[in-house]
């Protein structure tokens, strides 16, 4: 799902900022490619990815996409803003970043809306009220994803270990591209 997201992110920019996305074949062939390989052989639990799916899920990925970059717009500018000026890949996280710190933005709790398919399965509906879940018919399937209580673990404690990862490892790159530029 996340990769999904990160890859229909620049579709969903683009078509944000300019009404259209005219790029972005290679991140679609890439989301394609990376779900397909994910069939693994006959015994596997999981179920395939086939066109339908796969559809579905970069349609998935770029609503999500969207509606990241409307409830992060401040730190989406930041970072257009830093890449524009040329930033390097620390630079441009700083901005990111900091943008989040001065306009108050905190990491999502849960989802910004949940997608809930209809019976009869034509239709679907765009619900942001997780009681509005409660009140639907057995009929229906369930938002897509599920809310799933207890398997998050604390956002702050996540980002924390992300960010020491992303930290050594920006660190490193830039030690190797400095050793390019000394040879």
């Amino acid at each position: 799902d996340r990769y999904s997201i990160i890859v229909m992110a620049g579709i969903a920019a683009e078509a944000l900022n300019f009404g259209r996305a005219d790029g972005g074949a290679g991140d679609e062939l890439a989301l394609i490619s990376f779900l397909s390989n994910l069939n693994g052989d006959s015994s596997s639990q999981n179920p395939a990815w086939n066109d339908l799916t796969i559809r579905n899920q970069a349609r998935w990925g770029a609503l999500q996409a969207v509606l990241l970059l409307r409830e992060y717009k401040e730190c989406y500018a930041a970072l257009v803003d830093a890449m524009e000026r040329g930033s390097s890949l620390s630079d441009c996280i700083y901005a990111i970043e900091n943008a989040g710190r001065e306009h108050d933005k905190k990491p999502l709790q849960q989802p910004l809306g949940y997608i809930v398919e209809q019976p009869g399965g034509l239709e679907e509906t765009w619900i942001t009220d997780t009681s509005e879940l409660s009140n639907m018919s057995d009929e229906s399937q369930g938002p897509v994803p599920a809310p799933v209580e207890g398997q998050m673990q604390n956002p702050e404690d996540s980002l924390q270990s992300l960010r020491s990862i992303v930290t050594s490892k920006i660190s490193d790159l830039e030690k190797k591209l400095d050793e390019l530029d000394n040879q």
